[in-house]
């Protein structure tokens, strides 16, 4: 029997978690194994979901593993259960959408299979307000990516994204890849991968699942009839921490795929970035604290980019 196991990870998060999982409770049982892999929660989710959401496996972690190492844990988790499932979806917890959207989504990725071969399938994304969130990227040399340094955002975004091409008279367009607001995928596939790199805590996790998934072949195709909300794309508001933690994933990623050339492009990228953001801020670091504190931390990832091995 055909089953999809979907994986989500919490961390602090119940009221988006409990509204993720409530979109997703009318999803026949027989057919979806929904499994929550949580990060150490103190907000009491583990205990929430048993209460409210029985038939919701939960996967305890001691402490915060991470986005790759929890969707790991869950996953090994329905394994070592028992649970059967041939088809995964990754799915989001800060995610709104009717569950007839994944039950689509799965019936999409049958239909991509036969269509087109080896595949991994999409849904659109939107931001709470009904925008479009452009989750799904192009294939952009190392010269493009390194021009997008100098680049403003809205222009860097449209080259990192591209133009995903309609698949003939089909509702599919097909990406380069996407990141994994949510992934329908063959469950072998990820065990062919080893599911994420544990060494990644957070940022471009997803990225090397997808170029190791690509490198054998697969594609990714988005199905332009499903859509999800996503609402941490809308406005996520960034901190040091994450910036640091958001160039060491990079530099590590492109060094494991592309060597010495990709640590050397991501440093001099990095560098590039934060010198040609300080030059309009210095004059009004010196009068507002907004911009002073734009500058330190852009000082901090220019020492970062410069002296990081």
């Amino acid at each position: 029997m055909s089953r999809t196991a979907i994986v989500i990870v919490t961390y602090n998060g119940w009221p988006i978690t409990q509204n993720c999982l409530s979109d997703l409770a009318s999803l026949p049982q027989d057919d979806f194994v929904i499994a929550v892999a949580d990060n150490a929660s103190t907000d009491g989710t583990v205990e929430n979901i048993r209460e409210q959401f029985p038939h919701v496996r939960v996967y305890p972690q001691t402490e915060n593993l991470g986005f790759g190492r929890a969707n790991n844990a869950a996953v090994q988790g329905l394994k070592d259960d028992g649970i059967k499932f041939d088809v995964l979806c990754l799915l989001n917890n800060d995610t709104r959408l009717d569950s007839a959207v994944i039950v689509e989504l799965r019936k999409s990725l049958t239909e991509a299979q036969i269509r087109f071969g080896d595949v991994i399938v999409v849904p659109t994304v939107r931001n709470s307000d009904g925008t479009p969130q452009h989750n799904y990227f192009a294939k952009i040399n190392p010269l493009q990516f390194l021009l997008n340094a100098f680049r403003m955002e809205s222009a860097a975004s449209r080259h990192l994204e591209g133009t995903p091409q309609l698949c003939g008279d089909t509702t599919f367009y097909k990406t380069y890849w996407a990141s994994a607001v949510c992934w329908m995928m063959p469950a072998n596939l990820y065990g062919m991968l080893g599911g994420f790199d544990e060494k990644i805590f957070m940022y471009y996790e997803d990225w090397d699942l997808a170029q190791r998934a690509i490198q054998i072949g697969y594609h990714f195709y988005i199905q332009s009839k499903c859509s999800i909300i996503h609402l941490g794309g809308g406005s996520a508001k960034s901190n040091l921490s994450r910036a640091l933690q958001h160039d060491r994933s990079q530099q590590y990623v492109f060094g494991k795929h592309m060597g010495q050339k990709g640590i050397l492009l991501s440093r001099v990228f990095r560098t590039c970035r934060s010198f040609v953001r300080l030059l309009p801020t210095c004059i009004f670091a010196l009068f507002n604290k907004k911009f002073a504190e734009y500058a330190k931390n852009h000082l901090t990832l220019l020492k970062e980019a410069l002296c990081a091995h």
